[in-house]
């Protein structure tokens, strides 16, 4: 018998749409190689998610060590942690914060049984 989450997540959702502010995320990828310009076509896409700001502490590098396994991880001076909605989140994305654009440098997902109840953002300007 499996647990079911999805009240979990609704109950998550809530709390952020509660406590939290809505923040709009831009993602660009690059798109393919065009030989006749010599350019890649890139797209941008915006979406935008409920999430609470908090000062990044050094405690908290512990909940992204697994998501930068394999990569360089390290917390800098004025780095934020951001405590999102579930959705797929990814290193490279942009969010505006009081007018200051900053870029997710880490990615934590809170997921049991494949369910995004809530994702932990490292962010920095």
């Amino acid at each position: 018998m499996s647990y079911n989450y999805t009240p979990l997540k609704e109950s998550a959702t809530a709390l952020l749409t509660k406590f939290g502010r809505q923040y709009t995320f831009t993602r660009t990828t690059q798109g393919s190689y065009s030989a006749a310009t010599g350019q890649t076509t890139d797209t941008t896409s915006t979406f935008t998610k409920y999430a609470c700001i908090f000062d990044f502490k050094t405690a908290d590098a512990g909940d992204f060590s697994a998501a930068a396994k394999g990569s360089r991880f390290a917390v800098e001076a004025g780095d934020r942690r951001m405590l999102a909605e579930g959705y797929a989140y990814e290193v490279g994305d942009t969010v505006v914060v009081d007018s200051v654009t900053y870029t997710v440098m880490a990615v934590s997902d809170t997921k049991p049984a494949g369910t995004s109840l809530a994702v932990s953002l490292q962010i920095r300007r």
